[in-house]
């Protein structure tokens, strides 16, 4: 379920950044920003309950998709005194987990959301058809629907084709259950923290894409009316993966936002 990557940094002892990934990929997605920040961090990379090598979802496990349940089975793997960087689905884990582990000194959340789709009283996300749209594609082809979901990622980014091409490599040797698949799903619907968001103890940092068609700009100034200490950085010209199509920025932005909170 975890992956460690060694660094190299002579000036003192580094502390812990846990990479959590999104939906539809695992936590090779990583692979290319690794790089940019290797030398400032211990690096622990967790796949998610299906995805890579991790402990793989039962049937019976998925009544009602409890995301407790699944936050429980990586809660072990996650170091102590650790700060979480999380993608998307995996902010909703971070949350979660943040709940339960004190200890977690600092969450930074990237192209995420408390809650990802479209309510009366929330119009920063996804419109709930979409969403079933993708769900039953996913039903019928596995592959098609991460290939049609590559497509949204990308969108908004300067460069999409780039990105599309990067993604489906992943797409190509993607071996995530389908199990894992629709759970995922199924707390993206569900899940609504923004009131839990609200009372957590650590510090929280944002980085948004500007032209993310599935978590929206707007998303960080509408935490910020429910908690006024959110630190927010939007990277120019990105889609829903900054970190893919703009490593180098997303680096300089996770820097600036745990150097405000240590």
């Amino acid at each position: 379920m975890t992956e460690n990557v060694a660094n190299v940094h002579r000036d003192k002892e580094p502390k812990t950044l846990v990479l959590l990934h999104g939906w539809g990929f695992s936590g090779k997605i990583w692979d290319d920003f690794i790089p940019y920040i290797k030398d400032q961090w211990r690096i622990t990379i967790i796949n998610l309950p299906g995805y890579g090598e991790s402990e793989k979802i039962a049937h019976a496990d998925r009544d009602g998709t409890d995301i407790d349940q699944l936050v429980n089975l990586i809660s072990p793997d996650i170091p102590e005194k650790s700060i979480i960087l999380a993608w998307s689905l995996g902010g909703l884990f971070a949350t979660k987990l943040s709940c339960v582990r004190k200890d977690i000194n600092a969450l930074i959340l990237v192209a995420s959301s408390p809650c990802f789709l479209n309510k009366p009283d929330w119009q920063h996300g996804v419109d709930p058809d979409d969403f079933n749209q993708l769900a039953r594609g996913l039903s019928e082809n596995k592959i098609k629907a991460l290939q049609q979901f590559s497509g949204l990622v990308a969108m908004g980014d300067k460069r999409p084709r780039e990105t599309i091409s990067k993604l489906s490599e992943h797409v190509d040797n993607n071996v995530t259950e389908i199990e894992a698949l629709k759970a995922g799903l199924d707390i993206l619907k569900q899940e609504d923290l923004r009131g839990v968001m609200s009372r957590l103890r650590c510090p929280i940092g944002m980085i948004f894409g500007e032209k993310d068609v599935l978590v929206k700009r707007s998303t960080g100034k509408a935490l910020q009316a429910l908690r006024a200490d959110i630190n927010i950085i939007e990277i120019a010209n990105t889609g829903h993966a900054p970190f893919l199509t703009r490593p180098q920025k997303t680096a300089e932005a996770l820097k600036k936002l745990t150097d405000k909170n240590f």
